[in-house]
């Protein structure tokens, strides 16, 4: 039974008796077997005399490291299924919103305005290479001929950087704000100019190499087929 000493506030809990611990492990006889851990920290290893080594103590200690390894794993993984699904999920409603306009100039101010704090980034800008109608180019960010290729290059779809420099061509009076971006390739075809959507944050180390691509290449080319709808009106 728990004592109290002399100036505590409370009891300290009482502790299960050596009959109560063994009665529970008999009613519970898989108990270790699912906390192999606490068996490698209670049982010690045992002096089988010169040169022989203990394999019970061994196999549990593996178990344990096993266990361990297994659960962080575990955690990890439910983190970035976690994680693919609130990207999945933002993507879609991007997706729905870009859809939803009903002018170029809207489809635009979606893109810049609404499609930022849903892909959980500060800055997303459309940015052509000379050649888009008049009509559609007073709307987006204009690159010098060629601009597209140096900066994705040849060939590539995405490029994705940790840390960026001043890049004004992209985004404009807001540069200063970006430290890491995603660089998309719009797929317009050969009618239309070369053209790219920039993706800023404000955080160095948002875009990596690390990274997959697959959302925010659908997404680019939702926004070709877009851009294809409206341009073609």
């Amino acid at each position: 039974m728990a004592t109290r000493k002399t100036g505590d506030k409370a009891a300290a809990p009482a502790l299960p008796t050596a009959d109560q611990v063994a009665a529970y492990l008999r009613a519970h006889p898989d108990f270790l077997r699912e906390y192999p851990e606490i068996a490698a920290d209670v049982l010690p290893g045992r002096d089988l005399g010169d040169g022989i080594a203990d394999l019970q103590a061994h196999t549990l200690r593996a178990l344990r490291a096993e266990l361990l390894t297994m659960r962080s794993g575990a955690e990890e993984l439910i983190h970035n299924a976690r994680s693919n699904m609130s990207t999945q999920t933002s993507t879609h409603d991007a997706v729905l919103a870009v859809l939803a306009a009903d002018s170029f100039e809207v489809f635009v101010r979606t893109l810049t305005d609404d499609l930022p704090p849903l892909l959980q980034v500060d800055l997303l800008m459309l940015c052509f290479e000379p050649g888009l109608p008049k009509g559609a180019a007073i709307y987006v960010q204009e690159l010098q001929a060629g601009a597209v290729d140096r900066l994705l290059g040849v060939g590539s779809a995405t490029r994705l950087r940790p840390t960026v420099g001043e890049e004004p061509a992209l985004y404009g009076s807001g540069d200063g704000l970006v430290a890491s971006d995603a660089l998309v390739r719009l797929p317009l075809g050969d009618d239309l100019p070369p053209a790219l959507m920039a993706l800023g944050s404000r955080h160095a180390d948002t875009f990596h190499n690390g990274q997959a691509t697959e959302l925010l290449t659908f997404l680019a080319g939702v926004v070709a087929h877009t851009v294809r709808r409206w341009v073609a009106r």
